[in-house]
């Protein structure tokens, strides 16, 4: 693994693991997302895999919201998709031509969440973010389509 791509992917387990802390409930649907030990959701269909996290801003270091251009609070949470093809260290990188992304809360109120791209090398990211009054529930649902094929998750965080 390359210097700037085991940096990025030590980035990554670090705001995973702050994640872990923020997420408490989960729910899996079809395709089932498994959930891991940082907090995160992992869908596979084929070779391909979704990669899905949702945690507040005020759980994650200022330079990590700074770098995506998110407000720093309790309120606001942080929604990263990313997919990608092979095995760990050897996983490639894949674009989406489209994401639909929502979040519900336990009243039913629904919030499309508008995903952007974020890069960094040959890393590939899509960024969003919600609102949360906690203590609260919001469950995700999250399709991408990368041209060759549709990926689905649906999972809930509890925040507090």
């Amino acid at each position: 693994m390359s210097g700037p791509l085991r940096y990025r992917c030590g980035r990554i387990a670090a705001v995973l693991t702050l994640a872990l802390m923020a997420a408490c409930g989960r729910e899996s649907s079809v395709p089932p997302a498994q959930g891991n030990a940082a907090g995160s959701e992992s869908v596979k269909v084929g070779e391909v895999v979704m990669h899905l996290t949702a945690v507040q801003t005020d759980k994650l270091p200022e330079q990590v919201v700074r770098r995506y251009g998110v407000p720093r609070d309790a309120r606001t949470v942080l929604l990263v998709m990313s997919l990608r093809q092979g095995e760990d260290a050897d996983a490639r990188a894949l674009s989406a031509q489209r994401i639909q992304a929502t979040a519900t809360d336990l009243l039913g109120r629904k919030q499309t969440v508008s995903m952007r791209e974020m890069r960094d090398g040959e890393l590939i990211d899509y960024i969003g973010t919600a609102q949360v009054s906690p203590p609260d529930t919001l469950r995700f649902e999250v399709v991408a389509d990368n041209g060759h094929g549709i990926h689905r998750a649906k999972f809930n965080r509890d925040y507090f």
